[in-house]
C-alpha cells in the first residue's frame, strides 16, 4: 500500500472523497518526474480524469475539496509537515509538492 494513504489519512482525509484517491495518484505521479517541473493541470489532471472516466476540471474540483478538508481540519499537520507556518491555504500543485517533499525528504516517524 502506497505511503501517501497514509500521510493523507494523517491529514484527516478519508476514502469517502474521491479527490483521496486522486491525490495519490497525483503524488504518485509527481514522484516520478521530481526532477522536472510538474505541470498539475497538464501533466497530472488529464491522466487521472482518463484514468477514472471523468474531467480535468472534476478532478481539480475534487483535489481543492480535499485540499480544503485538510487546511480547516489540520493545518497544524501540515504546517508540521512544512516546517514553516503557513498564512493561506495551500494551491492544489503546492499540496502535492507538500506531500512529495515530505515523502522524499522526512522520516514519516
Amino acid at each position: 500500500m502506497s505511503a501517501v494513504y497514509g500521510v493523507i489519512r494523517k491529514l484527516g482525509a478519508t476514502s469517502k472523497y474521491k479527490g483521496y484517491y486522486y491525490v495519490v495518484d497525483a503524488v504518485e505521479m509527481a514522484q516520478k518526474i521530481y526532477e522536472r517541473p510538474v505541470k498539475v493541470t497538464k501533466d497530472i489532471y488529464p491522466v487521472i480524469a482518463r484514468k477514472y472516466k471523468s474531467t480535468p476540471s472534476n478532478v481539480e474540483h475534487n483535489i481543492r475539496t480535499l485540499v480544503n478538508l485538510c487546511w480547516m481540519n489540520h493545518k497544524d499537520t501540515l504546517e508540521e509537515m512544512t516546517g514553516c507556518t503557513m498564512a493561506d491555504k495551500p494551491t492544489n500543485s503546492e499540496f502535492i509538492d507538500i506531500l512529495v517533499y515530505y515523502l522524499r525528504y522526512s522520516d514519516k516517524d
